[in-house]
């Protein structure tokens, strides 16, 4: 029975130990020279041994190897030339490998340098260049950079230990760039195969649908905003932005399928499913997933043609070894753990579930859905909460209703771009078609994403619907072959329940007197104002930002008044997702003439809906209860066009004998001349950037309380020392400051203010 079981599971052993192997260097690095001899001398042991004991040998042998190799991969990965060179400007000759990201203040690019003044070398670094153009992937470029270290921990996040794990070592900033060429080989057959792919899926189709199609099929979910990202994220469906081995397999299968239907021999079939395996990998990039998925996909075509039987564990460990090998630090990645982590528990539970709802009144078609998602969702649950800090509770429930959507979703977009080559105007009508799909699958997102405790951020939750199905196994007085379904069920339900009481904090009630609360976002500015009789919202901070959801969770649903103090993205950018969901009764705007698309994206809302949009000048007076609004700016006499700061919509809001001073980012070369009255409340101009007049305006104005709104080491460098140093210096004044305090709120009753901060 042991030899049986020992040749039947003998290449399973022979590449887990080299999985192994691969692991533990990166806990144990072994010397180049001493695992040479190691790996030699269990090889040796292997042929000399009989049977039962050369299968250890063997093992022993590849793990040793395994363990040589992935300490030579480790070296190299953490060996940098650029390192040293941290603090020094000069000319770079760059490779751009990857897609651009891009954040409120920058583009971050993955990149290859080749030179750097004029010394010739080979080292990945990331790459940081102001917003505008992005270089397209497999340019290279030429800039001038600054090689500047990696930020540390922060938030919860280490962005130096992610880049050290991937062999970056040093961030380039550059402030230009010029396109001197474009790289060769087969990563520029990849290039181009990607371009012609990105550019023929979804012709005519632009915004999220185009992006989420992009998404789909090549695992480029740049195009989305952040706000829509985390409904996938907070759904479960954000697996169907990376590419997936479902992916690998739709091609294959499709490949196949239109061999049978044209007849075409299985032996040409199944060579070309493995060319069409290969270049859709070599499209689609260097993925954990995608890698497992083309290992397992290609050795499935090879076991056919060589009339082999095939083995999907024995695949899985190929394809774990094939990724450590590259990088024995994929081990600690996310994607890597959450791709095999699903597909272990495909194969363990999927069987099971499957059977155990063959006894409860569940469509078949969604069965498999059902059995799938909830054994992802279980398996995948620990690594999201460690890693991210979450895990979607409603994915059995957003894939059941995306499901029927997906299939036919990523093969349209492949048949749209065969038809663009041939026949354009059949690829316009599919993508057409298409769209609807990746529409109704963004509303999948939205609907489950968008529910309360949608999101489970305690591992107490999780832990007691783990504890309810162990006891319901366990001790539960129902038929044998019924636990395991109930279990199920009664374990989803709990965290459910857990996670919503743990997620959904309760709003605070509607203030007694007026609530003034500076919200957190980032490096941008957005102000709620609240009496009992409703609220205002002046700015809404960058898209990034969410203002929409965070007003939700603070129980806004109406808003009497939208104001948009200057069209610039760190004050409107959020602003249309405001209008689209939230009921706004109307908007005020200073109109000035300045080329934003923010404000373009929310004047279309608020045309949408059919909010109607007044021009704010001084002298404009808002009433809304005890609140009075007065615009002290702008007066409507022209000039100062170029800048929209010069021309951003001041307002004093005065409630009983209390005043706050919201300057937007008008400095004082604005305010002065304004003559305002002395304050209590001061929201500091232009996210505490350096005033010279600010001295000036605290003698005019005497505040209790200064807020500076920002963002965390933002890139301007604001709050800068010179008005810090300013306000500290004033007398009996109070300063807050999102960057370090977070959301601050201000209450009165009309005489007396308190305020506090909430992180």
């Amino acid at each position: 029975m042991t030899l049986f079981f020992l040749d039947r599971y003998r290449p399973h052993v022979v590449a887990g130990a080299v999985c192994l192997g691969l692991a533990t260097a990166n806990v144990v690095r072994l010397g180049s020279t001493w695992g040479l001899l190691a790996a030699l001398v269990a090889v040796v042991a292997s042929m000399v041994l009989d049977t039962r004991r050369r299968l250890a040998a063997l093992s022993v042998a590849v793990a040793v190897a395994g363990l040589w190799w992935g300490s030579v991969r480790l070296d190299a990965l953490d060996r940098s030339v650029l390192a040293p060179r941290i603090g020094e400007v000069g000319r770079t000759l760059a490779e751009i490998t990857g897609p651009t990201r891009r954040t409120p203040f920058q583009l971050r690019v993955p990149a290859r340098v080749h030179a750097f003044r004029g010394r010739a070398l080979r080292e990945a670094v990331l790459l940081e260049l102001p917003l505008g153009r992005a270089p397209p992937q497999g340019a290279l470029i030429e800039s001038v950079v600054e090689l500047r270290e990696p930020r540390g921990p922060r938030d919860g996040f280490d962005e130096r230990a992610l880049l050290r794990r991937r062999g970056v070592h040093v961030v380039a900033r550059g402030r230009s760039w010029r396109l001197v060429g474009r790289r060769g080989g087969l990563a520029g057959l990849a290039d181009r195969a990607r371009r012609g792919l990105a550019a023929s899926i979804a012709p005519g189709l632009t915004g999220e649908r185009r992006a989420v199609l992009a998404g789909l099929v090549l695992g480029e979910e740049e195009g989305l905003s952040e706000g829509l990202r985390d409904r996938f994220r907070s759904s479960g469906l954000y697996h169907l932005l990376a590419v997936s081995g479902q992916n690998v397999a739709f091609v294959a299968g499709g490949v196949l399928l239109v061999a049978w239907m044209l007849g075409i021999s299985r032996l040409i079939a199944e060579v070309a499913a493995l060319s069409a395996i290969g270049a859709y990998v070599i499209a689609v990039g260097w993925q954990p997933s995608v890698v497992r998925a083309g290992v397992a996909g290609a050795l499935a075509s090879l076991a056919w043609l060589a009339s082999r039987p095939r083995d999907r564990w024995y695949f899985l460990l190929l394809g774990a070894a094939v990724l450590m090998a590259w990088n024995p630090y994929s081990l600690l990645e996310p994607g890597f753990q959450l791709s095999f982590a699903a597909v272990a528990a495909i194969f363990v539970a999927v069987p099971r579930l499957e059977g155990v709802l063959d006894g409860y009144p569940v469509p078949r078609a969604l069965v498999g859905v059902v059995a799938v998602s909830a054994a992802c969702g279980l398996a995948t649950a620990p690594i999201l909460l460690a890693q991210f800090g979450s895990v979607p509770v409603y994915s059995v429930v957003s894939n059941a209703l995306a499901a029927a959507a997906v299939p036919p979703c990523f093969g349209l977009a492949l048949l749209t771009a065969l038809l663009d080559q041939v026949l354009p105007p059949a690829a316009l009508a599919a993508a057409w078609a298409n769209g609807w799909l990746a529409a109704y699958i963004v509303a999948c997102a939205r609907l489950i994403g968008g529910l309360p405790g949608a999101q489970v951020s305690s591992a107490l939750a999780l832990g007691i619907g783990v504890a309810t199905c162990l006891i319901l196994l366990a001790g539960a007085r129902v038929p044998a072959w019924r636990r395991p379904g109930l279990a199920v069920v009664v374990g989803v339900g709990v965290i459910i329940l857990a996670g919503w009481k743990l997620q959904s904090a309760p709003a605070p009630p509607a203030p007694d007197g007026f609530r003034l609360t500076v919200l957190d976002v980032g490096q941008g500015d957005s102000i709620l104002l609240q009496v009992r009789e409703g609220a205002v919202l002046v700015d809404q901070g960058p898209p990034e930002a969410e203002v929409d959801d965070q007003l939700r969770d603070l129980g806004i649903r109406r808003l009497a008044l939208l104001v948009l103090t200057h069209p610039q993205r760190d004050h409107v950018g959020g602003a249309a997702e405001v209008i689209e969901h939230l009921n706004v009764d109307r908007i005020l705007d200073p109109k000035i003439p300045y080329d934003s698309p923010d404000e373009r994206a929310a004047l279309a809302a608020a045309r949408e809906r059919e909010v109607p949009v007044m021009q704010s000048r001084a002298g404009t007076v808002f009433r809304l209860g005890g609140l009075r609004l007065q615009v002290l700016w702008p007066d409507g006499t022209g000039g100062s066009e170029g800048d929209p700061n010069l021309r951003a919509t001041v307002i004093l809001a005065t409630y009983g004998k209390v005043d706050a001073l919201l300057t937007a980012d008008a400095e004082s070369e604005v305010t002065l001349p304004l003559n305002p009255p002395p304050l209590e409340i001061l929201k500091v101009a232009h996210h505490g950037s350096a005033d010279e007049g600010l001295h000036r305006l605290l003698e005019l104005t005497r505040p209790d309380v200064a807020i500076i709104s920002c963002g965390q080491n933002n890139d301007y460098g604001h709050p800068a020392p010179s008005t810090v140093a300013t306000l500290d210096a004033a007398p009996q004044l109070e300063l807050f400051r999102t960057d370090r305090d977070g959301r601050v709120v201000v209450e009165t009753d009309g005489e007396q203010i308190s305020t506090w901060s909430r992180r």
